[in-house]
C-alpha cells in the first residue's frame, strides 16, 4: 500500500499502473491519450494540444524507460506528442510528475511523463487483439447531415499481440528466476483516398 504522506520527497507525482490504464475508455491504443484524464491536464481541443498545470508545452518531457521519445523540434508547439508512441500492451506503468521534480530530472522539463515498459516473468502471459472500424457500422454525423455531405469513408484494421515469460529451452536451459523475454507487436492499417 502507498503511504498517505510522502516524507522522502516533495515532488507532486501520480503513478498509474497497467490495470488502471487498460480500464480507461480510449478511442485509440496510444498510451499518451489516457494522460488527458489525469488531474492538472487541460485539453482544449485534441489530445496533442494538451498542457499540464497551465505551463507551456515546451515544459513537458516524455520518456520511455529513461529514453526521451519526444519530438524536440516541435516541442514548443506540440509538446504532448512522442516520436515513438507507447502502445497500451507494452506499458507497465506511467508516472507523471507535475511539480517539484527531483534532481534526476529537473533539468529536462517542469512536467515529467515517464513510461515503463513491461517485462517478462516466470509466468508465460500474452494477449491478441484486433480493432476494426468501418463506415458501414456508423451513421453520418449531425453536421454532415445538416450540410448534405456524404458519410466519410472509414476503414481501420489495428491488430497485434504481446508475449512475455521466462526463457526456457527444453533440456538445455531453464531461465525461471534468471532470464526473461517480452515482445510486443502492433500493426495499424488505415487506407485513405
Amino acid at each position: 500500500a502507498a503511504a498517505m504522506v510522502q516524507t522522502t520527497g516533495s515532488s507532486v507525482a501520480k503513478t498509474v499502473d497497467l490495470k488502471q490504464i487498460s480500464n480507461l475508455p480510449l478511442a485509440s491504443r496510444n498510451a499518451i491519450d489516457f494522460l488527458t484524464f489525469l488531474p492538472g491536464v487541460q485539453t482544449a481541443s485534441t489530445n496533442r494540444n494538451s498542457i499540464v498545470n497551465g505551463l507551456p508545452q515546451a515544459s513537458i518531457n516524455i520518456t520511455i524507460d529513461g529514453l526521451s521519445v519526444q519530438d524536440n523540434y516541435l516541442k514548443s508547439s506540440d509538446g504532448f506528442f512522442a516520436r515513438m508512441s507507447p502502445r497500451l500492451d507494452s506499458v507497465e506503468e506511467v508516472t507523471v510528475t507535475s511539480a517539484a521534480n527531483g534532481a534526476d530530472s529537473s533539468g529536462q522539463g517542469a512536467t515529467q511523463i515517464k513510461f515503463s515498459t513491461r517485462s517478462g516473468s516466470n509466468q508465460l502471459s500474452g494477449s491478441l487483439y484486433h480493432y476494426y472500424q468501418n463506415d458501414a457500422l456508423n451513421t453520418n454525423t449531425y453536421f454532415n447531415k445538416r450540410d448534405n455531405l456524404a458519410k466519410p469513408d472509414v476503414l481501420l484494421n489495428q491488430y497485434g499481440g504481446r508475449l512475455g515469460g521466462a526463457v526456457v529451452i527444453p533440456k538445455v536451459y531453464d531461465g525461471h528466476n534468471k532470464a526473461f523475454f517480452f515482445v510486443n507487436y502492433e500493426e495499424f492499417r488505415q487506407p485513405n483516398t
